[in-house]
């Protein structure tokens, strides 16, 4: 059966809902019937529409994980691990030695990152009690992650080292699209993960499973959440899209 394009990110997190629902009905259900012992994360800027889609059909909250990648000083573009909010690192053992960076190098980038992710969390209005809201939100419950597809899955497996932290009574994943090398490395981390996109391919790219396809500004993910029903914080202050750069 040919694969029917997204029309758009929220749209796919509404039929994420309907492939767990055929994939694994008696989670569905659950998820239904007892959704205060579920929790979903979105991974900006991306996953924040996803979630959207998503908890509107399951009637969830979520809030924001950043998560960045350690990007390579020769090549921007490009990175060689992640950085989470708490400060979690994972490098790609496999692809450093390849880089040729020296440790210095590699300090510098994950500093930079942290320094990053200090910007946005600030950004956010998610500069306060960390620790606390990550407990309270995760400690016993089951969590999603999401993302509007997975390429390296190295930004995943880092919310994933992140969350495990905290105590989930369990772990799943739900993005739109993803390759099927990067499921494979990602499976054994959690307990479950929800694609109705998978490719066996050589080239991947996220894109390819949307018809609109394009880079969500933060002013956007700013007036998504705001506006949300599911977004953990709205109830709080609203964040003053005054602050934007």
């Amino acid at each position: 059966m040919q694969f029917r394009k997204y029309e758009s990110r929220v749209e796919a997190g509404e039929l994420l809902v309907a492939h767990i629902k055929a994939e694994n009905y008696e989670l569905y259900e659950n998820i239904l019937q007892s959704p205060k012992d579920y929790f979903c994360y979105a991974i900006p800027n991306g996953g924040v529409p996803v979630s959207e889609g998503f908890c509107s059909g399951f009637n969830l909250q979520y809030d924001i994980l950043i998560v960045r990648k350690i990007k390579i000083p020769y090549n921007t573009e490009a990175g060689f691990g992640s950085v989470t909010t708490n400060g979690s690192v994972l490098i790609n053992q496999h692809l450093l030695p390849y880089l040729n960076l020296n440790e210095r190098d590699v300090e510098r980038a994950i500093a930079m990152t942290r320094a990053e992710i200090k910007d946005r969390l600030e950004f956010y209005n998610k500069n306060v009690n960390l620790g606390n809201k990550y407990k309270d939100h995760i400690k016993g419950k089951s969590i999603f992650i999401l993302d509007d597809g997975l390429a390296s899955g190295f930004t995943m497996l880092a919310a994933i080292k992140m969350i495990l932290n905290y105590a989930p009574t369990n772990i799943f994943v739900a993005v739109p699209t993803a390759p099927l090398r990067t499921l494979k490395l990602i499976r054994n981390e959690i307990d479950n993960i929800f694609c109705p996109n998978i490719r066996e391919v050589s080239r991947f790219a996220v894109a390819e499973a949307y018809n609109h396809w394009y880079d969500i500004p933060e002013s956007e993910v700013l007036e998504i959440i705001n506006k949300s029903n599911f977004y953990t914080n709205t109830i709080d202050k609203k964040i003053d899209s005054g602050k934007m750069n």
